[in-house]
């Protein structure tokens, strides 16, 4: 792992304690970002922050849209992104409640959805703000 991403690592764990940065979701994992931004590269790791950030967030809109007229093709596919993004994020409790959240939507289960929708939105609201937060590791000073 380059000496870059080892200080992102160490840097989300440690800035997460810190209260002028965003609590994390929980159960959150703060190596899976930094090893996910060393896959992704210097080149396009600023890229991969904002395209996450979008990303999470269309799924925090979809899913309280479709939460609202209980539109279960739309529950199904957000849930199912979210599955991917916050397990790749290091997110583990929000993962497992868009996994919920996708089951109940298959089994068209109104007072889970309700439930789970509200359980999980501040765990991605936490989420988003970790993202928004964490520096390109590539980035120079300045």
């Amino acid at each position: 792992m380059p000496k870059a991403i080892r200080w992102t690592a160490a840097g989300i764990s440690g800035n997460l304690c810190n209260m002028q940065n965003p609590p994390p979701p929980t159960r959150f994992d703060p190596d899976r970002l930094p090893r996910l931004l060393d896959l992704v590269g210097p080149t396009e790791a600023g890229n991969f922050l904002v395209q996450l950030d979008q990303d999470l967030s269309v799924c925090a809109r979809s899913i309280a849209k479709a939460t609202d007229r209980l539109d279960w093709t739309a529950l199904r596919e957000a849930s199912h992104v979210l599955i991917s993004l916050a397990g790749s994020a290091g997110a583990l409790a929000l993962q497992a409640m868009a996994e919920d959240l996708n089951a109940a939507a298959n089994a068209r289960n109104m007072t889970a959805i309700a439930d789970l929708s509200a359980a999980l939105a501040p765990d991605l609201d936490r989420l988003i703000a970790v993202v928004r937060a964490t520096p390109n590791p590539f980035a120079g000073p300045g």
